[in-house]
């Protein structure tokens, strides 16, 4: 995918607004008002299931990619294979091939596309130079290797991070490509930005199809945790795509990821599952992820109306074992059939003395594990315990809370078991263990008044960092 898009590759290595009761005839008068004005040129409506596919964007192919493609086959109705890369230094062409076990995708009875990424590149564009003719081998040559090993290839795709305004010297290097794609159905990757582009219209000219993305990392810098997919804006962008009248895939995110920023906001990097970047000092990281729940419910969305253009579903990307910012795929068989992945996560306790505590996820999503345990018994003393990496525990008559230690994000996948702590008393003792919750108050203040030069003190401690209890 475009490094605008989800920054560097894997080298393998919601929210819909609350109803709302309108009242008064100035209410019916908007309402009807932009009814009409979404009535636009995008043709008529679709629904039932839609065709889904995965991306399996790997450089190596480990045991773990190749078992992610048999897991694929049973799940999705076809895989675009990441087969090279072309990068720049200096200017001169690299191309960077992926290691494709060609015989686990002869073994396959599903279509199979083929992946070309091609990275920022600043121009001139021409058909016969250098650049165009690494661009144009690298295509050749990635076909001329299936054929070889007897895999037919039902689509190329081009992933091309090409600068907005940079779109017509694209159109030329698609051009260029076509006698070497031959009968092969040559398909592109589109951003949102593209799509009010005058020279959008005349680039689709020189594909067969293309392909919408609509998860991104911001490019400058945004403040707090944020999704890499806003559920509004896709829909957005993917009834304006629908009034081109062209026939379209849409790309959706698995993944989260780090995302690096300097002292200006500018995007200095992202780090996914490959080899973990030294960020600058002063380097601002921010997490962007994909809420399932909420991707869940857009996929519900156009799987009961969308728009006759829109023809199938991309995953970006297929699930590996080995990957470590990825969901599995009991998330991802949930979420394509536009349902909310079940969450369960609960805590066990084992062992007669030392008690040893655990979190379990038995069910379908990654977990987020930012909630307290608490653990309670009424019976024996406890006489010594500790915390797991990660954690902290607080320790009082007749109760233990094992709290996640800030700033540590942990997470726990599907069917996972995570280990958080020991507990032990001076005879075997029967424990209860629960989650708590943490919700924030409002300071005692608003209770009880300010009495004196010490609660204003602590006002002015507490009051900007918020005040929080456990219950």
């Amino acid at each position: 995918m475009s490094r605008k898009t989800i920054g560097i590759p894997d080298n393998g290595t919601g929210r819909l607004p609350g109803k709302q009761k309108c009242l008064g005839g100035l209410a019916v008068f908007v309402l009807v008002a932009g009814l009409l004005a979404g009535c636009g040129p995008a043709g008529p409506n679709d629904r039932g299931r839609l065709s889904q596919r995965g991306y399996l964007w790997q450089r190596e192919w480990t045991p773990a990619v190749v078992e992610a493609v048999r897991h694929a086959d049973q799940k999705m109705d076809g895989l675009v294979i990441l087969g090279a890369e072309v990068h720049w230094k200096g200017g001169a062409p690299e191309i960077i091939r992926s290691t494709v076990s060609w015989d686990a995708l002869k073994s396959r009875g599903k279509p199979c596309a083929l992946a070309l990424r091609i990275a920022p590149f600043p121009g001139p564009f021409t058909a016969n130079d250098a650049p165009a003719l690494a661009v144009k081998g690298a295509g050749a040559s990635l076909l001329r290797e299936a054929r070889i090993h007897g895999v037919a290839v039902h689509e190329f795709q081009v992933d091309f991070d090409c600068a907005q305004k940079k779109l017509a010297g694209y159109r030329v290097w698609l051009n260029a490509l076509r006698p070497v794609v031959g009968s092969v159905p040559l398909v592109i990757t589109t951003l949102p930005a593209w799509l009010d582009e005058p020279e959008f219209r005349r680039l689709l000219d020189e594909a067969d199809g293309y392909v919408l993305q609509v998860h991104s990392v911001p490019t400058e810098q945004e403040t707090g945790h944020a999704a890499l997919c806003d559920p509004d804006l896709a829909l957005k962008w993917v009834g304006k795509a629908a009034k081109l009248g062209r026939p379209f895939s849409v790309a959706l995110p698995t993944y989260w990821c780090l995302a690096g920023y300097g002292p200006s906001g500018k995007l200095l990097g992202v780090s996914m599952d490959s080899v973990q970047p030294s960020w600058p000092e002063g380097t601002r990281v921010l997490e962007f992820s994909t809420g399932a729940d909420v991707v869940a419910e857009l996929v519900r969305t156009w799987q009961s109306k969308r728009p006759k253009q829109m023809k199938e579903l991309l995953w970006y990307r297929v699930p590996v074992s080995t990957d470590a910012r990825n969901w599995r795929w009991p998330t991802l068989s949930a979420v394509m059939e536009g349902r909310e992945p079940a969450h369960r996560i609960e805590p066990v306790a084992e062992g007669g003395n030392p008690v040893d505590l655990a979190l379990t996820n038995s069910g379908e999503a990654e977990e987020t594990l930012d909630r307290p345990v608490m653990v309670i018994w009424t019976e024996g003393e406890l006489v010594a315990s500790d915390a797991q990496p990660g954690w902290t525990v607080q320790v009082e008559k007749g109760r233990a809370m094992f709290l996640p230690e800030p700033g540590r994000r942990l997470r726990l996948s599907p069917g996972g078991r995570r280990g958080i702590g020991w507990l032990r008393y001076d005879t075997n003792t029967k424990v209860r263990c629960q989650m708590a919750e943490l919700k924030k108050k409002a300071p005692w203040f608003f209770s009880r008044g300010i009495g004196n030069r010490r609660d204003l003190l602590r006002i002015g401690v507490l009051w900007p960092l918020g005040i929080f209890f456990l219950e």
